[in-house]
């Protein structure tokens, strides 16, 4: 009775326009029997993209709840200096390592420091000869005041920490301490590389107490050199800095 009233619902709307031929192809078992699974064949395809789309949307509010559980944040920084993350402010290690970067005299490096992880995976171009190679080297805290550090030849060690309290960082440079509305994630020494060297180098915050790599300190193997930053006065207005004097600088997260 129900295949009957469809093809019949079917054939209303879409058959021929006279009375004639309707009542022809409504006592057509064949032309009934054909409408009747061309119709089945388009309602299970609606159906299968509506448990498409129920997958999907599923999906999406999977990763919306586990974003909400988080309170929809999350930022990535690194810690210069240090093995570990700061404790509070949901911070996690992502991974410790070695803070390399390009030769300290090098004539066209590369300025950033770069975080290198403890446990590397080597590509299929591993053993690959180079015509027109860079290089990465490790770090080394070329200073023995500010650093605390026994000599020129311990290596810098980094941490890769992840906060899901927060989603904005920023490295303030000449404070110790955040502005209104921010976190601290940790504080320290703005660093560089040293000006009459050839390399350029990024501004970074040093972690204000720093930790050197265990057993780095028995050759002094240069590479990557860091310095703290003094002061300079002129395009710099003093007040409110102060000349030749060094500079701090705080992680701030929000």
């Amino acid at each position: 009775m129900y295949r009957y009233v469809l093809a019949l619902s079917f054939v209303y709307l879409v058959g021929p326009t006279s009375a004639k031929d309707r009542r022809i192809l409504m006592t057509d078992p064949a032309y009934v029997a054909h409408e009747l699974d061309r119709l089945e064949s388009e309602l299970q395809q609606l159906q299968a993209k509506v448990t498409t789309q129920q997958h999907t949307i599923d999906s999406q509010q999977s990763t919306i709840t586990t974003l909400t559980s988080q309170g929809g944040r999350g930022v990535v920084y690194t810690r210069w200096g240090r093995k570990d993350c700061p404790e509070g402010s949901g911070n996690q290690l992502v991974y410790s390592g070695y803070a390399g970067g390009s030769w300290y005299s090098a004539a066209g490096p590369a300025a950033n420091p770069l975080c290198m992880p403890p446990d590397p995976t080597w590509g299929p171009h591993k053993n690959t000869s180079l015509t027109y190679p860079s290089y990465l080297y490790g770090a080394e805290y070329d200073d023995t005041t500010v650093f605390g550090m026994a000599d020129f030849s311990e290596d810098v060690p980094c941490a890769v920490c992840r906060s899901s309290a927060h989603s904005i960082i920023n490295m303030i440079p000449g404070r110790t301490s955040c502005y209104p509305g921010w976190t601290v994630a940790y504080e320290g020494l703005l660093t560089s590389g040293y000006p009459k060297s050839n390399s350029g180098n990024e501004f970074i915050c040093m972690d204000g107490h720093p930790q050197a790599v265990l057993g780095g300190g028995n050759t002094n193997d240069n590479g990557l050199l860091f310095y703290a930053v003094l002061s300079q006065c002129g395009s710099l207005p003093c007040p409110p800095y102060e000349n030749n004097k060094v500079l701090s600088c705080v992680v701030c997260m929000m």
